[in-house]
């Protein structure tokens, strides 16, 4: 063993130290490490319990195996998968990502896994290795029988020794990768390549140390030189190649999608990983033309979503999301603070390089000239040294942050799927109001925060967690740092240190502050995001009543509070920034002062600028803590809020239905026992079902009946599950995962249950899709479905035949079609338990006896047990085997029809109906068939063009010609049509579109022109420009005083501000002059200002100037930030109001054709955008811009041969950024774009919640969101890997600057004093980061612009309805008659498609009562929607008061109007805000609308207008309308259907309109409600002129007149008797098909009578 007396002499290392501790130690080290590495890993790979084998020659296999239940992305086997389900309890059976299996809608996998073995030229790579190894072993023999070159080791044999054992084992390892070199090698093998490839690079850095002393001279002779020359060579050729070669020996596996080119990631070499070289193809392809979403390369396979969640949910250990999402990446995390820690080193290493070359300058005969290039050389490696960890460090923290939002985003959808209808906060126990039932809506007071967690809180989250490894790298470099210092200036370097402690508890409150703020700032902004969501779903009302302004308003009040949020975090940000950068200045003080003043000591040149090299380095970790303690604050509120809506009460639903609970001999298979149930257990004004005993007959159908808020759709939902069961049982076999339901092989049904919901929940997609609901094909049983529920007719004319896309919602199909749809969902499938919640409401009622007969009683519902809520008791009972009728939350009786028959239950039309029904079928369906029969056919031609006029104008522009006109069996050529529309369908939503190439001028004017005056302006010129100046003013007065103390003061500022125009000519005449090895400030333009005679200053002066200059920096740095930021929240207002009244003002065809996600993409994400990052990033740009010029213009200043390479270093620069943003830009926009269909789904998700339960589809539905996020997720990782390829080349760039600059130093070493070249150096060191950011910048403003052009393009480019006031507007009185003339009305959606309406003309007197009948797709609506000029006509004209409504503005207009749509809409809120929109009405004036519509009864509301309290009896529901101030959720999803269109009604009578339209206003009402309503409607409104379209033809049969449309055209217009007394009226002929023809002639007849006809 050596112990070498001395490592280093002058220039070199010592031959003891380059034998014993580089080649000896060193070589036996890393031999050592391997071989114990090389036993560990083979130990573990033999216990390690393989999957799949690889085969060699298997390069392709599905993702999911035939025999794999569940297969994860990695094709590993779940071998104890069967005992572990046993194990889940039900809920878990529906949300395990075990459970889950990854396959798409059509059957298909969600990808295939290809298995990619080494090609030829990998191969070729690895015998090159062995070659090269070979003929290492034998370099090494040579050395050890080579007396000559022996000579080198003679007093150090070991090292030769150990040398040869190093490359020995290296031989055999690289020949045991030679064996394996086709196959690859197995799971139960180590990875040899990492093996190989470590020890390559290991020997190379061995062998440029010696081969550096051999070209210095100092082996022993010339053949040991050339031994040295070959062993480089040889070592530098394995080191190249290993790192050429794959990144792995194993087969590479890739996941294949279709149409989705596979990560290359997985089998590129190590320097293309390294250098992020793997992406080139990508950017080479966006430098030449803008990329498709095709040319998106797919992710990594374990970034997928999928096995992202699924090791998520193997891993869960804590039971707490925070703890779990961080245990999920704590590998990473520790990878990422190792790599931050080697970087926070190395990056000090230019800044002692740095001293060291300073000295050299200052005294080159003092210090070697070989040292000196060497430090040159060092700061070359040291730079891309840095860049590789760290950009390494970056790029695994994108990976984490493209793994965490997958897994946030999925548990939030998850989570939004097990969660409860209603919210159960104790905290809104007075609040919460009771619900009746009804359908799918959540508690919508979150809707709008869940979607905020989703398209917000997920991000910040996900953001910031890659950049925890900042927090390591500010410790480590602050620690690092302030070791160097002590190390230069001894314990004032601890003083100046002290200061930044000191400094720390402000920045803390600083960021504590930030953190308040934020989460205010959230809170208020999902009450915007809510408002909106709410609004957008409710534009249809809004437009209809002219609230556009309103609504407006109110969200613009919201946003207000939201900018003063912040605005309020923008000044903490500008305290916090003030700090951070006076921080460096009063670290420089304290430091300086007690290094000059206390301790006395000369501040030399060497000195000065390390330490303020130093000093800069430090603000980087000092800035990295500030902004990450920021972040994290902020995104801990947003973790927090995640976790406390991943902690909400979950749906009680499994439990419940769970078949492992057990039951009594006498329980129902499908019914209740004692059974409780409460929509809210904290609540005490809950709705309550109380002591339900029911068993539902099996087989068999069951009605339940009840008046309006009985509880009837309550009782459905907790027989669902979805209720709290407060006391008893629920039976009800539909618990099983849709995936896992096996059908019964005689029945062919399967034990599960199929939801229809009163409101239609449809999807955003194709009729089938919708019908199918992801269950296979089965083109016979499709077409019974269709024929069944009526809906063939509809088929053969809509566009694309069931291929037609029905939009958000079922935006283009009518009421009836949605119900029908809904009901056709639940009849295709294989279900035994079919519920049915009032799906004959929307229905006319000739369709709907069609429905009862053929859908609801017909072939298809055999063996099937159905549940159908119904108000049309009369035809629901006929052939119901049980009947249960409720009332407020209670059975009030049940039994078979004959026993209510015989109790009295029934009214007399429903006992003659019943009698009836027995004896023949009530209803002729040769006419009934709304396809079939000679009725039908002797319409079909007219009614097809008007039908496919509507359809098409809502739904489509291509209209097929193949479209069926006439046809007897309209079904098959409905089939037909689609059959051959299906390549090509038309659609309603088209792809979103995006700009390409760089953002358009246009956008960024669009920007400017909110930004700011002539004078903020200037003010912002003099901020940005003077910090950077004096940010230089300050390094040179660092540089005068360091020369003051050495009697050699020169100064540049001072000639370049003094010789100005003054000397401007002799400038010209000077440039021919200037020696180009020397300095500019050594020509005669340098001004001295201390001369070698003059006195002195004191260092006290000094240090004050020093103090004044950093604090000007400060406070102008400050300025410049705020005023960005204040004018950035100008833009942000100003394109927000623009863009909220664009949208409010646009056509319903908008809404209609865009998903509400993109809407709320705009509204969410890209307002985020201009609010948050748009200003701070071009703030940023700006200042890295002028620090840039101002690097290179100071550089060239000093060494004016730099200016060569400066404009070569630009053209670099250029050209990398050029390529970056080009492919950065796209990505961008795509990131965009495919974060809009989550938001989508979201929506559709939470608005369908309980549909998707009851189907037990939930697995799939999590699929679905998966995708998307996948889909996403591509180009959003390639965002940040370009943003990796940009910062690698930027800073070995920057490395190349920091080279030259010392380059040029070093060799004007004799010409140039040292200040100067310390100037010059500190800004070379520093120029990389500034460039680095300024592309960095720039791309973020263009990918933040984005957001601009986003908001601008719906701005500029949205069609706007026509003007709401004009110069003939009528007084605010009109209509004063409600007289209405309608002569020649055509209308057609768009020029080139038919007429919709044509030639319709009718007269309608004042007060005059008009009832409108007609088959779907008949045009009711469409005269409707023509009153309020939502379609202008075509030709024709509709005048009111004699004033033709297209000369007025729309204000007055649908002001003057009152209509009650088919979908009652209501707000969240109150009761009263929702009956007085405007706040006009008094408490007295509601609630006697409240009575009108009999929400409260006569009793009730003497009461309440004698101010005595109600009195309830303590086991019933108390009535909910009692308080006006009561909540009312989103959408009123609290009230039943029923009650919301009562209180639609309620709304419109306190307005006393003088025309009232009703559209199907009364459907959801049952029959005695209506009769009294109706009653209210002729005493309260006889003075108005009334529209009404009705299915129940009893609703309007006692009207003045009925208007029969068909096919657009007017076919019967007269008083209800006159119709029904012609055998030939299509009136008739609809009256007949009720089956309630004679109650319907009798009161037809008892209303002609009473109006003073004559029989």
């Amino acid at each position: 063993m050596h112990n070498c007396s001395a490592v280093w002499v002058w220039d070199d290392f010592t031959p003891c130290a380059r034998h014993v501790y580089i080649e000896q130690y060193v070589y036996g080290a890393f031999l050592a490490v391997a071989v114990a590495v090389l036993a560990v890993e083979t130990v573990r790979c033999a216990r390690r319990k393989t999957g799949h084998p690889v085969k060699v020659g298997t390069e392709e296999e599905p993702l999911v195996g035939e025999s794999a239940v569940q297969p994860g992305y990695t094709g590993e086997e779940e071998e104890e998968e069967e005992e572990e389900s046993k194990k889940l309890t039900a809920s878990q059976k529906h949300f395990d990502m075990s459970k889950i299996r990854p396959y798409r809608e059509d059957g298909q996998p969600m990808g295939s896994r290809r298995v990619v073995f080494r090609g030829r030229w990998e191969r070729a790579k690895v015998v090159v290795d062995e070659v090269l190894v070979v003929a290492r072993v034998g370099l090494q023999m040579a050395a050890m029988v080579d007396p000559v070159v022996a000579r080198e080791w003679q007093a150090y044999r070991g090292a030769l020794y150990v040398g040869t054992a190093y490359w020995v084992f290296i031989l055999a390892v690289t020949s045991a990768r030679l064996v394996h070199v086709s196959g690859g090698v197995s799971r139960r093998v180590p990875d040899l390549w990492w093996i190989t490839f470590v020890l390559y690079q290991a020997g190379w850095v061995v062998s440029t140390a010696l081969f550096r002393s051999a070209v210095l001279g100092h082996a022993v002779n010339s053949r040991a030189r050339a031994w040295y020359a070959v062993q480089y060579a040889v070592d530098t050729a394995l080191a190249v190649n290993s790192g050429t070669c794959r990144f792995s020996d194993r087969p590479a596996v890739v996941l294949e999608e279709q149409g989705v080119e596979p990560s290359p990631e997985v089998h590129s070499c190590f320097f293309s990983i390294a250098t992020y070289a793997w992406i080139d193809r990508m950017i080479f392809v966006a430098n030449r033309r803008p990329i498709s979403m095709n040319d998106v390369w797919g992710l990594r396979f374990d970034d997928y979503a999928y096995p992202v969640l699924k090791r998520f949910h193997e891993t869960v250990r804590y039971h707490r999301f925070a703890l779990d999402l961080f245990n999920q990446f704590k590998y990473y995390l520790l990878w990422q603070a190792l790599l931050t820690s080697a970087e926070a080193f190395v990056v000090f290493v230019p800044s002692v390089l740095l001293k060291r070359i300073l000295e050299y300058v200052e005294s080159p005969d003092a210090v070697p000239g070989s040292m000196a290039w060497l430090y040159v050389g060092l700061m070359l490696v040291s730079g891309v040294a840095t860049a590789v960890m760290d950009g390494r460090g970056l790029f695994l923290g994108r990976r984490v942050c493209t793994r965490m939002k997958a897994i946030i985003i999925g548990e939030i959808y998850a989570k939004a799927l097990r969660r409860r209808l209603t919210g159960d906060s104790e905290e809104e126990n007075e609040e919460e109001n009771e619900k009746d039932g009804d359908d799918d809506e959540k508690d919508p007071r979150d809707t709008g925060s869940i979607i905020n967690l989703m398209a917000v809180d997920a991000f910040k989250v996900s953001g910031v967690c890659g950049y925890l490894h900042y927090f390591v790298n500010s410790v480590v470099m602050t620690a690092f740092a302030v070791f160097l210092l002590y190390r230069l200036m001894g314990w004032p370097a601890l003083m100046g240190s002290l200061t930044i402690i000191l400094l720390l508890p402000v920045n803390y409150h600083l960021s504590m502050r930030l953190g308040r703020y934020q989460s205010e700032m959230l809170k208020v902004t999902d009450a915007r995001i809510q408002k909106l969501n709410e609004t957008f779903q409710s534009i249809r009302i809004i437009k209809f009543f002219s609230w556009e302004r309103k609504f407006e308003h109110d969200i613009l009040g919201i946003r207000e509070r939201e900018l003063a949020c912040l605005r309020s975090r923008c000044i903490a940000w500008v305290l916090a920034s003030f700090v951070w950068m006076v921080t460096p200045t009063a670290v420089c003080l304290v430091a300086f002062y007690c290094y000059t003043v206390v301790l006395g000591r000369p501040l030399t040149t060497p000195v000065a600028f390390t330490a303020l090299s130093l000093f800069n380095l430090l603000r980087a970790p000092l800035d990295q803590f500030a902004d990450m303690l920021s972040n994290v604050v902020q995104s801990k509120v947003s973790l927090d809020r995640i976790e406390a809506f991943l902690n909400e009460p979950e749906c009680s639903k499994y439990a419940q239905l769970s078949p492992h609970v057990a039951s009594g001999p006498d329980s129902p298979v499908v019914g209740f026992r004692n059974a409780t149930f409460s929509w809210s257990s904290h609540s005490k004004n809950t709705f309550l079902l109380r002591d339900l005993c029911i068993d539902f007959r099996l087989g068999q159908l069951n009605v339940v009946i009840g008046p309006t808020g009985s509880g009837k759709s309550s009782l459905l939902l907790a027989l669902l599950g979805e209720m709290d069961l407060v006391r008893g049982r629920v039976f009800l076999p539909g618990s099983t995962p849709r995936d896992e339901l096996c059908p019964n092989p005689v029945t062919g049904l399967t034990e599960s249950v199929a939801y229809c919901s009163q409101t239609p929940w449809l999807l955003n997609g194709t009729v089938r899709d919708n019908i199918l609901f992801a269950a296979r094909y089965d083109p016979a049983r499709y077409r019974a479905v269709v024929r069944a529920c009526g809906l063939h007719r509809d088929l053969a004319i809509l566009p694309a035949g069931d291929l037609t896309e029905v939009g958000e919602k079922g935006v283009t199909l009518s009421g009836g079609q949605k119900q029908r749809v809904s009901l056709a969902r639940a009849l295709y499938s294989r279900a035994a338990y079919v519920l049915l919640d009032d799906c004959l409401s929307a229905v006319d009622s000739h369709t709907a006896v069609y429905i009862y007969e053929q859908c609801i009683t017909g072939e298809l519902m055999a063996n099937r047990t159905c549940i159908l809520i119904s108000h049309n008791v009369s035809l629901t009972v006929r052939q119901a085997a049980w009947v249960v009728a409720m009332d407020n939350g209670r059975v009030r009786t049940q039994g078979t029809v004959d026993q209510l028959l015989e109790d009295g239950e029934f009214d007399d039309e429903t006992v003659s109906s019943v009698m009836a029904s027995r004896s023949n079928s009530c209803v002729d369906l040769s006419r009934c068939d709304v396809g079939d029969g000679a009725d039908a056919a002797d319409r079909a031609d007219a009614a097809d063009i008007a039908d496919i006029a509507i359809t098409a104008a809502k739904g489509a522009t291509d209209i097929p010609n193949t479209a069926a006109k006439g046809a007897t069996d309209i079904a098959d050529t409905a089939t037909q049509n689609t059959q051959n529309i299906q390549n090509n369908p038309p659609k309603l939503i088209e792809e979103e579109t995006k700009s390409d190439g760089a953002v358009s001028l246009s956008v960024y004017k669009a920007y400017f022109h909110f930004f700011g005056t002539k004078r903020t302006w200037l003010l912002l010129f003099i901020a940005f420009v003077g910090s950077q100046i004096v940010y230089v003013l300050q390094s040179y007065w660092l540089r005068v005083w360091s020369m003051a103390e050495s009697k050699r003061a020169a100064s540049v500022v001072h000639t370049l501000l003094a010789a100005g125009v003054r000397q401007s000519t002799r400038l010209l005449h000077s440039v021919a002059s200037i020696d180009w090895h020397r300095p500019l400030v050594a020509s005669p333009l340098s001004v001295h200002i201390y001369s070698t005679t003059a006195t002195p200053h004191s260092s006290m002066y000094y240090i004050a100037i020093y103090t004044v200059i950093g604090s000007v920096y400060s406070a102008l740095g400050s300025l410049r930030i705020i005023i960005t930021f204040f004018c950035n929240i100008r833009v942000s207002r100003q394109m927000f109001r623009l863009l909220l009244d664009r949208v409010l003002r646009a056509k319903l065809r908008f809404f209609d054709s865009t998903p509400q996600g993109r809407l709320m993409n705009r509204f969410s994400k890209d307002i985020e955008g201009i609010d948050q990052e748009l200003g701070p990033v071009m703030e940023g740009a700006v200042v890295m811009l002028i620090s840039c010029i101002s690097t290179i213009v100071v550089i060239t200043l000093i060494t004016p041969a730099f200016i060569v390479f400066a404009v070569v270093i630009l053209i670099l620069y250029t050209r990398v950024g050029t390529y970056y943003l080009n492919l950065s830009r796209d990505l961008k926009r795509y990131e965009s774009i495919t974060r809009s269909p989550i938001h989508q789904h979201f929506t559709e998700t939470l608005n369908g919640v309980a549909t998707i339960r009851a189907y037990c589809d939930e697995s799939r539905f999590m699929v679905q969101n998966m995708l998307r996020i996948d889909t996403n997720n591509r180009p959003f990782f390639y965002v940040w890997l370009n943003n990796r390829w940009l910062a690698m080349r930027a800073d070995i760039i920057g490395s190349a600057v920091s080279f030259l600059s010392a380059a040029l130093a070093v060799a004007a070493a004799r010409n140039i004093d040292s200040g100067l070249a310390g100037i010059s150096l500190s800004f070379a060191v520093t120029f990389n980061d500034s460039a680095l950011w300024l592309m960095r910048t720039y791309a973020e403003v263009e990918i933040n612009m984005n957001s601009v052009e986003r908001i601008q393009e719906y701005i500029e480019g949205t069609d706007q309805e026509p003007p709401a006031h004009t110069e003939h507007d009528p007084p605010a009185s009109w209509p004063e008659n409600g007289h209405i003339q309608v002569h020649d009305l055509s209308i057609r959606y768009a020029p080139g498609l038919p007429k919709v309406l044509d030639g319709v003309s009718f007269d309608v007197r004042a007060a005059e009562k008009i009832g409108i009948v007609g088959r779907t797709g008949a045009g009711k609506s469409t005269i409707i929607q023509s009153f309020f000029r939502f379609v202008d006509p075509d030709s024709g004209f509709i005048k009111i008061d004699g004033i033709d409504i297209c000369s007025i503005g729309l204000s007055p207009l649908r002001r003057g109007l009152t209509i009650i749509p088919q979908d009652p809409t209501l707000f969240a809120g109150t009761l009263r805000s929702n009956l007085d929109i405007y706040g006009q009405y008094s408490d007295a004036d509601m609630y006697q609308s409240l009575r009108r519509v009999n929400l409260i009864s006569n009793s009730e509301y003497s009461l309440l207008a004698g101010t005595r309290g109600i009195v309830t009896d303590s086991g019933a529901n108390k009535n909910k309308f009692f308080d006006l101030d009561g909540l009312i959720a989103e959408g009123g999803s609290n009230l039943s259907q029923g009650e919301r269109q009562l209180v639609c009604l309620a709304r419109a009578l306190l307005k006393s309109p003088k025309i009232l339209m009703l559209d199907e206003a009364t459907a959801s009402i049952d029959y005695d409600s209506d009769a009294k309503l109706q009653n209210t409607i002729r005493e309260e409104f006889s003075t108005s002129t009334i529209i009404t379209i009705a299915h129940r033809l009893k609703t309007i049969i006692d009207y003045d007149r009925i208007l029969v449309l068909d096919a657009g055209r007017v076919k019967e217009f007269d008083s209800p008797y006159a119709l029904i007394q012609n055998h030939n009226s299509q009136f008739r002929s609809m009256c007949v098909d009720t089956g309630e023809f004679d109650e319907l002639a009798r009161l037809a007849k008892e209303a002609f009578v009473a109006a003073g006809g004559s029989n």
